[in-house]
């Protein structure tokens, strides 16, 4: 479950008050109580006297359901052990409650309270002696006396008389209560995924550094910014600064009452002066104000900042703050926080579990509904997509109500928003000061249903317009659109509410779907082309022809009306499985649009273009899977803006017009499966910018002579009849060139088809599969070639020596060479293959970051390692006996089935702050020789990082051995294991994960098979209940007989507790006392024990550990200590080496070749 905020617990009481009784009860402390009771603020004052060392539980109570705890530190408050006992639980209740804590120095001084001298020194000498053998119990009495006197507080002797004091005491917590109940009213209840994001505040703000620093927090509406800041706010206001303010909702304070009401409030609120409010013009550079802050380290909020014009003005001379200052920005423009912010944080939206759990809370009253109700909540949480506002709003909205109301709430909610929260995103829309902008984000909003590329809406919405690319840039710093963090493509999105809330302005635009500026719903686009009801108010048509539900015949006229249409979208997911399509009982007599720019139709129903269509504008042309013969019955005159051409799986596509004159800027020629194809005219070799040509399934074209320009993409797969592709390609300013062997490259003799003479400007070569011998020499000169592939050329013998020369080679696949034997001497090295040896020189890589050697059977050593190698593969190297000092950085080794592998050298230590950036991934499953330093070695390096840096994902490793590690502190032989005794408060905040470590004997398995291990973890409470059952499981895939094998299983806090929600149970508190294990294999995922999995697989002993966070840092730093002591060094020469490897690297490509001791920048190199 997700941690909740402090401010879910109850409070009573406005005021707490710790004071000496024999002191003040009868004086100050009392005449403080009537002031405060006078005001209606409800304070808790104990009437009894004080009996005893220990404090009783209504004290204990008191103080906890209390949201501001006053100490009156007197000149005999210490010599009450029942005082110091308050003070100690009002200093947890800060920490753990976010309580404030007000120190009042009253006839004392604070010097005395901090340093614990004077009166308060003799005192402390009696508690000692009476506490000799608890002198724990005094120390932490100290600590807190010290703490609490470093925290902001009135001094008594500043005030006089007396009443002033108590008035002024009154002012600061009316002022702490107004700001509290302020920040809590945006988030009553608990706070649902926070926790990890406080800590990310917390470590950008870097408490405790003497510099003045500005962060900012960034987000779309609703997303928790303001939330955020409020709760680090409340966590660190009272403990850490002496003066502090949170400013609310600066955009709309500025727009109502200007900066100076703003600046007057704030500066308010941190300096408590009275006399700023009757300034005109305050401003933090002014001497008055300046003298004030320059003494005075403050926390400063200014929420919901939406322009650098209104930060400026608030925020002008911050940098005379006295050192240790903080001030924190929230807003959904992140240019506003560039100029200033020295760390910028983006509000990232809720996991699938923890929005699942908010909205529960809210509709709910609890974490779980009933099941019948999960079915529902997990329509709406996947309807907000991890919004917390949204989540809220809907939640408390359908709280009560029926299922009937629930569905039909649900089902409206699709069509139209909750007011409230469009409400919220619309002010971001609004804040977009062009009229351009915003036509960009509605174009976004109907044109794209899921992530896209940031390409795709630039071609679309207007190609090579730097407007366009300015207001995509505009719209990801207002969280308008985002990056999509699934995509491994550097893909953008729109979330779902601000795409719904963009189509709701459209929609408003008028009743009938024909007179809006867009179309997106496949329905409303099909009645109106059937009914000819569109009009010049249509700009965009955009709909997927997947979504309609009957065949469509669409009027003859239908785009008369649209002289506006800037783009038509027609498209399906998969051309060739389309149910229902769109006809035309004959020609479009209408002429499309001349502002048209992006047409797209796939599955186009007609023979030809329309006739009158003038192409002028169109930069895309899109018709995948259309009938069309050829494009236009006539010559077309310009086709200037023309970038894009796909008319893929045209099967009846007989011919292409001549392009070269009429675009003379397409860049890509899309033209597979076209069957009818015959010929490609001369044209192509006159268009310049061409960059991508895709001919494949071209079964009846028959000759392509003279292409020799710039061409960049041949894209020539199973092309099929291409006859002739002339040796002239060797001379083209080709980038990439991709070759297959069955119909272009079918001369024997490979100078036919691999030319001496390479082109020059070449990046990539893929040479996979021909039949060659040899490489011509020429192959050196290639100086800018990234990429080189020769794999499965199973006649390839040799590599020339000139390989070396390839210093900008980061890729070479040698894989399935079978008679490549040795690598050429390397003077600047590469490397991989089925080989025996590799150079020495091998390390001269120096930028070489990728080795895979995986299957060289006949490798027995490796070489030293390049230095910056992050990647090393040599699974199946059975002769391989030994891998040498692996460089600091790699990250990745899979030696899976080195059989023969019986050492390897220590991993040095990461040098200091560089952990836990770089993680590790090893293999040794099958290395049954490996001696146990080298298993324990892995064992240490791999688990301990791994588990310090994982925080929401499981981790496994493999590895040969017969014994648990021994920090597993519950372990047995066999499957089942009984843990009768838990550690009390075991799954505190150090709690990081739980660990299972099992054995296997695979002696047995002779052929390729795939075990299921299943894992089943029960905890119990003192009573025999069992509040949770954990399962998992884990597949082993081997494919021959194994020796003992481990397998350890990590699982972290936070997947644990989430993996119980589908079956609404709980994540053990710290009062379940006893657990229990069972570990079984089987073919079938959490079936009982498996017979047949039990023959191939025994469980010979299995462990648990509950991971400590303490515990595990302390195995991490013996770890690291054992292998320095190993290797002979201190942190001083890792670091010192770690910089001198890259320095010297960089140091070389700036200084040019040297040809004493040459480098190459290759990164990767496969030798298979």
């Amino acid at each position: 479950m997700a941690s909740s905020s402090s401010l879910s617990f109850q409070e009573r009481y406005d005021v707490f008050l710790s004071f000496r009784g024999e002191d003040t009860r009868n004086t100050f402390a009392s005449y403080l109580y009537a002031a405060l009771s006078a005001k209606q603020i409800l304070t808790f004052m104990d009437h009894e006297l004080e009996r005893g060392d220990e404090i009783s539980p209504t004290l204990t109570k008191a103080i906890e359901e209390s949201k501001i705890s006053v100490i009156i530190f007197s000149e005999n408050y210490v010599s009450s052990t029942w005082c110091l006992n308050e003070l100690v639980h009002i200093l947890e209740c800060k920490k753990t409650r976010g309580q404030v804590v007000m120190p009042i120095f009253y006839g004392i001084d604070p010097s005395v309270v901090r340093k614990q001298n004077g009166s308060y020194g003799v005192a402390f000498a009696q508690l000692e002696n009476r506490f000799m053998d608890r002198m724990e119990k005094v120390n932490q009495w100290r600590a807190a006396l010290t703490e609490a006197s470093n925290l902001c507080g009135l001094d008594s002797k500043d005030f006089r008389p007396e009443a002033k004091l108590v008035q002024r005491i009154i002012e600061d917590i009316s002022l702490k209560l107004r700001k509290y109940l302020s920040l809590n009213h945006h988030f009553k209840g608990h706070l649902v995924g926070i926790e990890r994001k406080i800590e990310k505040i917390e470590s950008l703000l870097s408490i405790g550094l003497k510099d003045v620093r500005i962060i900012g927090i960034w987000g779309m509406g609703g997303i928790g910014k303001t939330t955020l800041a409020s709760v680090v706010f409340q966590k660190l206001s009272n403990s850490h600064f002496e003066g502090c303010s949170f400013l609310s909702n600066v955009r709309e304070e500025y727009e109502r009452h200007g900066i100076n009401h703003l600046r007057k409030t704030f500066l308010y609120e941190l300096l408590n002066d009275k006399a700023i409010l009757k300034m005109d013009t305050p401003f933090v550079a002014s001497p008055y104000i300046f003298d004030k802050l320059r003494r005075k380290k403050v926390l400063l909020v200014l929420d919901d900042v939406d322009s650098s014009i209104q930060l400026d003005a608030l925020v002008e001379g911050y940098d005379q703050l006295a050192p240790g200052s903080r001030i924190i920005v929230t807003t959904r423009n992140v240019q506003v926080l560039k100029k200033v912010a020295e760390n910028i944080y983006k509000v990232e939206r809720l996991s699938d579990i923890e929005s699942l759990e908010l909205f529960h809370l809210h509709a709910f009253g609890k974490n779980s509904p009933l099941m019948d109700d999960e079915v529902l909540s997990k329509r709406v949480a996947s309807y907000a997509d991890g919004n917390p506002l949204a989540l809220r709003v809907l939640g408390s909205f359908l709280n009560s109500k029926s299922k009937e109301e629930w569905e039909s709430a649900i089902n409206k909610l699709q069509i139209f928003p909750n007011k409230d929260i469009l409400n919220a995103l619309t002010i971001s829309y609004e804040g977009l000061d062009d009229k351009g902008i915003q036509n960009i984000f509605l174009d976004i909003a109907c044109l794209f249903n899921q992530s896209f590329s940031r390409d795709d809406a630039e071609s679309i919405l207007g190609f090579h317009d730097s407007f366009v690319k300015i207001g995509i840039s505009v719209l990801i710093d207002k969280c308008l659109i985002e990056n999509d963090a699934i995509s491994t493509h550097g893909d953008l999105r729109m979330h779902d509410l601000l795409r719904q809330m963009g189509r709701t302005i459209v929609r408003d635009e008028h009743k009938e779907p024909g007179n809006r500026s867009r179309l997106w719903d496949a329905e409303d686009v099909c009645r109106i082309l059937e009914r000819n009801k569109g009009t010049e108010m249509v700009e965009v048509i955009s709909f997927n022809m997947s979504d309609i539900s009957r065949d469509v015949k669409i009027s003859r006229s239908a785009f008369s009306k649209m002289c506006n249409l800037r783009v038509l979208k027609i498209y399906c997911d998969r051309i060739f499985d389309t149910k229902f399509k769109l006809y035309l009982s004959q020609d479009l007599d209408s002429y499309l649009s001349d502002t048209l720019s992006y047409f797209q139709w796939d599955l186009y129903p007609l023979k030809l273009l329309p006739s009158n269509f003038n192409p002028g504008n169109l930069v895309e042309l899109i018709l995948r899977g259309s009938l069309v013969q050829k494009l236009w019955s006539h010559e077309v005159q310009s086709l200037p803006a023309l970038r894009r051409m796909d008319l893929s799986h045209s099967k009846l596509l007989t011919e292409i017009p001549d392009l070269s004159h009429v675009a003379p800027n397409l860049e890509s020629l899309n033209l597979e499966g076209c069957t009818s194809l015959v010929q490609v005219l001369p044209f192509l070799e006159n268009l310049e910018k061409l960059s991508y040509l895709n001919l494949a399934g071209c079964s009846k074209l028959g000759d392509l002579k003279e292409i020799s320009r710039s061409t960049w993409y041949w894209d020539l797969v199973k092309s099929g009849g291409i006859k002739n592709f002339l040796s002239n390609i060797c001379q083209q300013k080709l980038r990439f060139l991709k070759s297959f062997t069955n119909n272009i490259l079918s001369v024997s003799s490979p100078e036919a088809h691999i030319c001496k003479k390479f082109p020059m400007n070449l990046t990539s070569l893929n040479l996979s599969g021909i039949p060659i011998d040899a490489l011509p020499s020429s192959i050196g000169s290639l100086s800018g070639l990234v990429h080189l592939y020769l794999s499965e050329c199973e006649e390839l013998k040799s590599l020339p020596t000139s390989i070396y020369k390839l210093k900008s080679l980061e890729s070479l696949d040698l894989s399935g060479c079978v008679k490549l034997e040795k690598f050429p001497e390397i003077l600047e090295p590469s490397e991989h293959l089925k080989i025996e040896s590799i150079s020495n020189k091998l390390c001269d890589l120096t930028n070489l970051e990728c080795l895979w050697l995986e299957g060289c059977s006949k490798l027995e050593r490796l070489p030293p390692l390049p230095p910056a190698l992050l990647s090393l593969d040599v699974q199946d190297c059975e002769s391989l006996k030994s891998l040498a000092d692996l460089p600091l950085f790699c990250r990745s080794v899979n030696a899976r089935h080195c059989t023969s592998l019986e050492k390897i050298s220590d991993w040095p230590a990461y040098p200091h702050g560089l952990f836990p950036e770089y993680s590790r991934d090893v293999d040794f499953f099958g290395c049954g020789k490996l001696d146990q330093n080298t298993r324990n070695t892995i064992i240490a390096d791999y688990a301990i990082f791994k588990m310090l840096e994982s925080e929401i994902s499981d981790l496994v490793f493999c590895y040969p051995g017969d014994e648990i590690p021994k920090w597993f502190s519950y372990q047995t032989s066999g499957s089942l294991l009984n843990i009768k005794k838990l550690p009390p408060l075991w799954n505190n905040d150090n709690f990081l994960g739980l660990a299972i470590c099992v054995v296997l004997d695979l002696n047995k398995i002779k052929h390729p098979l795939g075990i299921l291990i299943n894992f089943k973890l029960n905890f119990i409470t003192n009573d025999d209940d069992c509040p949770c059952e954990f399962r998992s499981h884990q597949v082993i895939e081997t494919d021959r007989e194994c020796l003992d094998q481990q397998v350890m299983r990590y699982f972290p806090k936070g997947l644990l507790q989430n993996s119980n929600k589908p079956s609404n149970l709980n994540w053990p508190s710290s009062c379940s006392s006893e657990a229990s294990l069972h570990v079984w294999p089987s073919f079938h995922d959490f079936e009982e024990d498996d017979i047949f999995g039990n023959e191939y697989c025994k469980i010979k002993k299995c462990g648990v550990w509950l991971v400590n966070k303490e515990d595990l840092e302390r195995l991490n730093a013996e770890t690291i200590k054992s292998k320095r002591k190993r290797r002979g060094f201190d942190d001083e020469c890792c670091e010192a080496s770690v910089s001198d490897q890259f320095v010297s690297s960089g140091s070389r490509e700036e200084e040019g070749d040297d040809e004493s001791h040459p480098t190459i920048s290759s990164k990767k190199f496969r030798l298979m």
